[in-house]
């Protein structure tokens, strides 16, 4: 007698075998997605070591190994403005392990002023971390005592008042052009090396005012004038605002965490939540409170949105204000 085996019973074991492998794969990506990172995380800084970026990226992948274990790494990729390190961010590939600190210049403003080859569309954002608006200084034995006294001088003189910025095409040059564009007023613009240039050429009064944050105001004794905000810092809170003073401008540094695009999904949340978790941490409010630059969390889809919206106002603004990087 000789034993066959049925269609229908065919068709079962068939059934059963897809359902095994189906299983097996999607057991393999649960524990994969569960196990990241099982291998070092590496963050690509845009700067070189030392800088704001750099202390803000380092204190960030300080707390979110506490967050989400595993090991994370500074990489500082320096150059042109911040391009290099962002392309090399782009060119990634999207596993979860190499990561980048977006920064206001290097993701919008230079895309805005030049061909990059690449723009915030070619990034997954996972978290914004910090922001910090601009102030305006002056040394403290200026005649210059508010934001109004500056454009006063500056419509009065046309051309004549003189301010520094770290190099042309920086938020801290949109920023005054901004505000003479919309006061109707012309200044004439000197263009330094990087801030410790800048505060240099102020105090040896070849400039007369400058824009930085408010740790360079505090470092080096500077008078506040104004901050480019619509709202005052809890850390300088006698400094008025731009809207205040009768100006709706804001200008901003901030940065966050970005990957290059194509992330699973599940990773984002990952690192989504674990990001959340890091920022709003007591330890990590206490890293940043002596630079001034307080946490500001916003989770993936804000972080995106704000990013297009942020792109899309600048690239406008640069070409208004005709801003050439090559001047």
């Amino acid at each position: 007698m000789q034993f066959g085996i049925s269609t229908s019973y065919r068709k079962k074991l068939f059934k059963y075998a897809v359902l095994l492998i189906a299983t097996s794969v999607f057991s393999t990506t649960a524990k994969a997605q569960n196990a990241y990172p099982d291998n070092p995380v590496t963050i690509l800084v845009p700067f070189g070591p030392g800088g704001t970026s750099d202390i803000m990226a380092r204190i960030l992948a300080k707390h979110l190994r506490q967050a989400m274990g595993g090991n994370l790494i500074i990489d500082n990729k320096g150059g042109a403005g911040g391009a290099i390190g962002m392309m090399q961010l782009k060119r990634a590939k999207p596993d979860g392990y190499t990561l980048g600190l977006s920064v206001i210049g290097p993701e919008v403003l230079q895309p805005g002023m030049r061909k990059t080859g690449y723009t915030y569309q070619d990034f997954d954002h996972i978290c914004g971390t910090y922001s910090v608006p601009l102030m305006m200084m002056v040394p403290q034995d200026s005649a210059f005592k508010s934001m109004q006294d500056v454009v006063a001088f500056a419509r009065k003189n046309p051309g004549q008042l003189s301010y520094g910025t770290s190099g042309t095409g920086t938020l801290l040059h949109i920023a005054m052009e901004m505000l003479m564009k919309q006061a109707n007023a012309t200044a004439l613009h000197v263009p330094y090396k990087s801030s410790a240039e800048m505060v240099t050429g102020l105090l040896g009064q070849q400039v007369m005012v400058i824009s930085d944050t408010t740790t360079v105001a505090k470092q080096y004794k500077l008078r506040p004038l104004g901050i480019f905000s619509d709202q005052r810092l809890q850390s300088s809170p006698q400094v008025a605002t731009t809207r205040e003073s009768g100006w709706p401008i804001q200008a901003t540094i901030w940065g966050g965490l970005i990957a290059p695009k194509g992330l699973p999904p599940e990773i984002v949340a990952k690192l989504e939540a674990a990001c959340e978790k890091a920022v709003n941490s007591e330890g990590y409010k206490t890293d940043v409170e002596p630079l001034d630059t307080p946490a500001h969390f916003m989770n993936a889809k804000a972080f995106g949105a704000f990013a297009k919206s942020e792109s899309e106002k600048y690239t406008k603004l640069i070409q208004d204000i005709g801003i050439n990087v090559d001047k």
